[in-house]
């Protein structure tokens, strides 16, 4: 591979670049499973070299600068649009000679990475960034054209961001053999977290918070978090910073559980959205009950009155899903026992729209049964399913009633169907084949 000529590379990346992005992903990640230097060739040659360019410069922000439309707050904090319009500023006035330097660097994918080399750019980048932004402090108008210019309504993030550039050999060195993928924090690796962090705040005050950060971003459970800061908690010595960075990642826990909670704010439209705002409100529960459970939150405290405000938000947002839900149910299987005029009573498209439309709220209220309680919506939805369930046993029966008793139309055979599909959405298929069976029964007697 180092005899490769600027010519073969050419090829590789014209070869690389034609391919699906999601098939190059998975060859770069197959490459890199087995040689990390070929694994970052490809990538190189997948990548248009501007793109990869500043990717490599960003590279120490990746975990934490996920799209804000796919992923949670905490791992979408300095997003890639941000990254973007940064790297275009320091081309294009604020450094150009470094933009041009990484550029330099990175033409030939098949260097080794040069960590002192390319750190020094960084945290030139850095300085500069930071500079220019406070020169802007006393020009309103200037720092309103900067902001516009970034994309930003303050440079909070942007100044995180040139810490983190700044502080990336510490942050390295900290996260140096940290299992990428942390599925139980222990207690002998909450105690490395802790001295890693005090080793990495010793070295750059502002690195402590950004090393927890990362440290998140690779939990299963974000949460677990906490339990590093329960250790920090009980040194003797001073830790006022850490005291910052406590209340630092408790908002970052409470800005994803905010984002959950957006993710259900509206009624399902579809299977597909049921599944993904039942995962939602899974995550929301898990958020705000591991944290309670992790330090044993107040409801009167700051963080307890988030939560609680959370839970309240989250309630109502349940309570407009469970009235639409009950009001298409009246609609797609009427009660049986209450008499409705034909024109209400639906079949052929209608039905089967109004059915579809009942199958998306049956599916989310079936994959959050077990979250709902943690939601604090536990009870109200607890009644709205017994009275969906009430009504679907009441409609069947009533269903296989007229079939014995000499109807077997085509209309009857249709609402058995859709009694069946809402039983099966329910998560009751055996009760729905049952169902079925004594239906075709009824239909042949």
């Amino acid at each position: 591979m180092t005899t490769l000529t600027p010519a073969k590379i050419a090829q590789l990346r014209a070869l690389m670049s034609a391919l699906p992005a999601a098939f190059a992903a998975r060859i770069v990640e197959t490459a890199r499973a087995g040689d990390e230097t070929m694994g970052e060739l490809l990538h190189a040659c997948s990548r248009k070299p501007e793109v990869y360019t500043r990717e490599r410069f960003f590279a120490p922000l990746a975990p934490l600068s996920l799209d804000p439309a796919h992923a949670r707050p905490s791992l979408a904090h300095i997003p890639p649009a941000m990254l973007a319009t940064v790297w275009s500023w320091m081309d294009e006035t604020l450094a150009p000679d470094i933009t041009a330097a990484m550029r330099k660097y990175c033409a030939n994918p098949l260097m080794p990475p040069d960590e002192k080399t390319e750190d020094a750019l960084r945290a030139d980048a850095s300085k500069r960034i930071l500079a220019a932004i406070d020169e802007l402090r006393d020009d309103p108008r200037a720092t309103k054209q900067l902001r516009h210019r970034l994309g930003v309504s303050d440079f909070r993030a942007v100044r995180d961001l040139a810490a983190i550039l700044r502080a990336t050999p510490v942050l390295r060195k900290a996260m140096a053999d940290i299992p990428p993928s942390i599925a139980e924090l222990d207690d002998g690796l909450s105690q490395t977290l802790r001295d890693r962090y005090d080793a990495a705040c010793a070295a750059d005050p502002d690195a402590g918070v950004w090393f927890l950060y990362l440290v998140m971003a690779r939990l299963v459970r974000p949460w677990a978090i906490l339990r590093v800061f329960e250790k920090i908690a009980r040194r003797d010595d001073d830790f006022l910073l850490s005291r910052t960075d406590v209340s630092t990642i408790g908002d970052a826990l409470l800005e994803d559980a905010a984002y959950y909670v957006s993710a259900f704010a509206d009624i399902p439209a579809s299977n597909e959205a049921a599944q993904e705002m039942a995962t939602a409100l899974t995550q929301f529960a898990t958020v705000t009950v591991g944290m309670s459970r992790e330090i044993g939150i107040r409801k009167d405290g700051g963080w307890g009155r988030q939560i609680m405000a959370l839970r309240q938000r989250a309630s109502a947002q349940m309570e407009a899903i469970h009235a639409a839900a009950l009001a298409q149910l009246d609609k797609t299987v009427p009660d049986p026992h209450k008499a409705l005029p034909a024109r209400l009573i639906l079949s052929g498209d209608a039905l089967e729209s109004a059915a579809t439309r009942m199958e998306v709220f049956c599916t989310f209220l079936r994959l959050t049964r077990d979250d709902a309680s943690r939601a604090a919506v536990g009870g109200a939805h607890a009644g709205v399913l017994d009275r969906m369930n009430q009504r679907l046993d009441m409609a069947s029966g009533a269903v296989l009633a007229q079939m014995r008793g000499g109807q077997g139309d085509d209309a009857l055979t249709e609402r058995a169907a859709v009694i069946a599909r809402l039983m099966t959405a329910m998560g009751q298929q055996e009760s729905a084949a049952v169902f079925l069976r004594r239906a075709a029964a009824a239909r042949a007697a």
